[in-house]
């Protein structure tokens, strides 16, 4: 008897993995206070993800910012990032309940990359009463301000952080509207404690009392000759904990004992006993901290800088350095990581009070000095090409101070220095030859 077995082998190729664009967004819903303020900002990430590996990924962002599904208004980012930060404005969109997040492709936000929705949860506001019955446009109700309209029978209040009305009455605005008003309409039968306030069964100019104690107070104005302790609450836009923290749209600023903080998108500025976070171990200690960090399309879009001084109007004296203007004035210590602003010029140009270092990398052109310079303004040109560059202005090469020409050249591979004697109006320098 003879037994044959047949073996069949299959090849089974694995599927190319799964690639999209993945949008994260933390919290994933957004705080909002009474008073239309965000508590944390909304960040977001965008990642590209193939299989089980994620990296990040550069986008154009759009939010449209919805109530019960309507565009309220739309927000751009700046240019193309993977991760952004982002503020509900304080003065509009009350009524907002989801914030839409698109990733795009391309500037012009055509080519859709990835989109989730974030939802909006927002802090009941405090009820408060206004006299009489509706009050019409140009008069604004706050958020949380009601009346009674003993007509209808219903109390009407106004359910939007920013302060508005409609331009018909509530009782309408909610038949018409229920999806977009701001007016919550309620029967006024179960509510006796709020009829007996609106009639005004309980009112007096003065409550005299020894000791009062309420669960929630609020007033016009308020005068007082005593102590205000409180542990926890707001004043204004500051919130208070063991410290003051106050928010508005992108600004932040935290007051404590040791530390003053400004933040906004950009720049965050510490000033306190010691700014550097604990995490660097003690090395560094500094009483003031300035991080700036914003990216532009273009060098035409500005310039970041950390420290913007004009400092004038004191008679200066040679003789004495406690006379002058000095943007910064160190008996002791030392400047680490000293840098001057460089500068490549390949064209005829005049100067600026804030150029520094020039690299002519043309050989022929000119280069005018300013005639209106600060005392001690100093230039370093170093001629850079194989050919002279000429230098224009009221110069002195030598014999202080009254002789002087209005051009010198600057051989190639030289450097040469100019530092401004204001008092003689007059440029005093010297060039170096090449070669070490």
């Amino acid at each position: 008897m003879m037994v044959t077995a047949v073996l069949s082998v299959v090849a089974v190729s694995e599927p190319d993995p799964v690639e999209y664009v993945d949008i994260e967004c933390q919290p994933a819903a957004i705080s909002v206070d009474c008073n239309n303020v965000q508590m944390v900002p909304l960040k977001l990430k965008a990642l590209h993800r193939s299989g089980a590996d994620a990296a990040l990924l550069d986008v154009f962002w759009r939010l449209h910012v919805q109530s019960a599904g309507k565009d309220l208004g739309t927000a751009d980012s700046p240019g193309a990032s993977s991760e952004w930060e982002y503020y509900l404005p304080s003065d509009k969109w009350g009524n907002a309940d989801s914030i839409i997040v698109e990733a795009y492709r391309d500037s012009a936000r055509e080519t859709l990359l990835a989109q989730k929705r974030a939802s909006i949860v927002r802090q009941n506001p405090s009820p408060f009463p206004v006299d009489g019955d509706w009050k019409p446009l140009p008069f604004k109700y706050k958020n949380g301000e009601y009346f009674l309209d003993k007509d209808k029978g219903f109390v009407f209040m106004w359910m939007n952080p920013v302060s508005g009305n409609s331009e018909m009455h509530p009782f309408d605005d909610v038949a018409q509207n229920p999806d977009t008003t701001s007016w919550k309409s309620i029967q006024e039968y179960p509510l006796l404690g709020t009829q007996l306030l609106l009639a005004r069964k309980i009112d007096a100019d003065l409550i005299d009392v020894d000791n009062l104690k309420v669960k929630h107070l609020e007033g016009a104005d308020g005068d007082f000759t005593g102590k205000i302790n409180a542990k926890e609450g707001s004043v204004g836009d500051f919130d208070i904990s063991s410290d003051l923290h106050a928010r508005r749209g992108n600004d932040d600023m935290l007051l404590s004992a040791s530390l003053i903080r400004f933040r906004n998108q950009y720049v965050s500025t510490f000033i306190g006993a010691d700014t550097i976070p604990a995490s660097s171990g003690g090395v560094l200690i500094s009483p003031i901290r300035i991080e700036v960090s914003r990216s532009t399309a273009s060098y035409s879009a500005g310039i970041n800088t950390c420290f913007h001084s004009t400092v004038y109007g004191a008679k200066s004296y040679d003789d004495f350095v406690e006379t002058g203007n000095h943007v910064l004035f160190a008996p002791k210590g030392d400047i680490c990581g000293f840098r001057l602003r460089t500068r490549r010029v390949d064209s005829n140009i005049t100067l600026s009070l804030m150029d520094s270092i020039i690299m002519a990398v043309s050989k022929g052109i000119t280069m005018n000095l300013p005639s209106n310079a600060e005392d001690g303004q100093i230039y370093f040109i170093r001629n850079h090409s194989n050919g002279d560059v000429y230098v224009y202005g009221r110069i002195s090469p030598l014999g202080y101070p009254t002789s002087g020409t209005t051009k010198v050249h600057i051989t190639g591979g030289w450097l040469a220095i100019f530092i401004y004697d204001k008092f003689n109006n007059i440029w005093t320098g010297n060039r170096f030859s090449s070669g070490w």
